[in-house]
């Protein structure tokens, strides 16, 4: 698998104009459904509004809407990148980072993180489709150590898949029903 590289990123979002048009096919893949119109109807881009335009009536339709984007004066390829240098490191990235990787101020790196960061640990929530559960104990080997499961000096962990792809992993005091069941059946 081809890694996705800041070069890519640039490539494939080159201006504000790409990313509003990957945010509008990502929310409506079957095109702009107006309200106004009642109808799926052809829609023109408005540049300086951020947002389409019907063809029928001229209802104007914004992607960034209801999204971490929503009423933000700073430039959708600056959130891009943002969102692309969180999610390239392992333990997290500060504002600080952020304020000197883009170029943006100390307050709006700060919010841009806040927003991500919130948007990311919303997406924690719940699993929308069928999950499969296993534990088991994770550590090393000492020497003269009890054996099978449960040893002192391993550590009970727990995990759920998401037949569509998503994890939870969680450290458990132990591997007994009545500590699982209510883990799995929140997810």
């Amino acid at each position: 698998m081809k890694k996705y590289s800041i070069r890519d990123l640039r490539k494939d979002f080159p201006d504000d104009t790409a990313c509003l048009e990957w945010l509008k096919n990502y929310r409506w893949p079957e095109g702009i459904h107006c309200h106004k119109c009642d109808k799926v109807t052809k829609h023109h881009l408005v540049l300086k509004r951020k947002s389409y335009s019907c063809q029928e009536c001229g209802n104007h339709v914004h992607p960034t809407a209801s999204t971490i984007f929503h009423k933000s004066s700073t430039f959708l390829t600056l959130w891009w990148h943002a969102v692309y240098l969180m999610a390239q490191t392992r333990g997290g990235i500060s504002a600080k980072q952020i304020e000197r990787k883009i170029g943006v101020t100390y307050k709006t790196a700060w919010r841009m993180c806040k927003l991500i960061r919130q948007q990311l640990d919303e997406n924690k929530s719940s699993f929308s489709s069928e999950v499969e559960a296993d534990e088991t104990y994770v550590g090393g080997k000492k020497k003269g150590d009890k054996r099978g499961r449960g040893s002192e000096n391993k550590t009970a962990v727990l995990g759920i898949v998401e037949r569509k792809g998503r994890i939870h992993t969680q450290i458990i005091p132990n591997a007994k029903k009545v500590t699982l069941q209510p883990i799995v059946e929140k997810r």
